[in-house]
């Protein structure tokens, strides 16, 4: 039997149990198994598997730990940079969510030469000491907000910016076709030779969903109602229109 443990502070807990969820699939689909334990000031995540799949496990595992870190470790990272501005709520989370998808592909390549799977893994350990490189790509762009904050409550400024930073964010897939249906969104498309469907409420949740597609090309069929989502759509995305929606006025 092979064993891998996987350990946090209790203060970063929630680390752990994002870690099981984005694993536990994975390690039960080659026989593995996998729980969470509190103990000590530290949540432990344990990880067995017969010896066999000793080479399987420690890859899932990789990739999982990979995960962990160019999602919840770089928003963490980030938010403790940015928490200070004073921004909206919903512009904020906009924000962070951009820029941790910004880079993402450089970053999960930079990640995968440090993340090294041993039988004792701690998370603080490679997180508070192993990500020097990373982490100085990080200051840098947060630096650069908190220089234009003051412009951050401009809608212009603001989506020229988030513009710039999903053109370094490789695209999940090439075209996508927004319709808006009742108090819904539909997205639309074809990823990986299959239909790609999706349906969300809620303007919000539909720039952070195109934000972590980043397609080629989105098109918007029909009208939207919301005029400050459609000027956001075709500024950051570059979106182009099958029917204008309501109350828009083109030069």
């Amino acid at each position: 039997m092979y064993q891998i443990s996987i350990k946090v502070g209790e203060n970063r807990a929630f680390w752990i149990y994002a870690l099981n969820k984005i694993l536990e699939t994975r390690v039960k689909s080659v026989g593995g198994v996998i729980a969470v334990a509190e103990s000590d000031g530290y949540v432990n995540l344990g990880l067995a598997g017969e010896s066999g799949t000793k080479k399987t496990l420690n890859g899932i595992i990789c990739d999982g730990i990979v995960e962990l870190m160019e999602t919840i470790g770089k928003m963490c990272y980030i938010d403790s940079k940015l928490s200070h501005l004073k921004i909206g709520k919903s512009t904020y989370r906009l924000l962070l969510h951009t820029l941790v998808a910004f880079d993402r592909e450089c970053e999960r390549e930079l990640l995968f030469s440090i993340v090294k799977v041993t039988q004792t893994i701690s998370l603080d350990g490679l997180f508070d000491f192993r990500l020097s490189e990373l982490k100085k790509r990080w200051d840098e762009i947060c630096a650069l907000i908190v220089s234009n904050a003051s412009f951050l409550h401009d809608e212009l400024t603001l989506n020229e910016l988030l513009r710039f930073l999903v053109s370094a964010i490789d695209p999940k897939i090439m075209k996508l076709e927004l319709k808006q249906q009742g108090d819904e969104f539909l997205l639309t498309g074809v990823h990986n030779n299959s239909e790609f469907k999706l349906v969300t409420k809620g303007g919000d949740n539909l720039m952070l969903y195109l934000i972590d597609l980043a397609p080629i090309e989105l098109e918007i069929c029909g009208e939207l109602f919301d005029n400050k989502l459609y000027c956001r759509l075709v500024e950051v995305f570059d979106a182009k229109v099958k029917t204008l929606p309501k109350n828009i006025v083109t030069n």
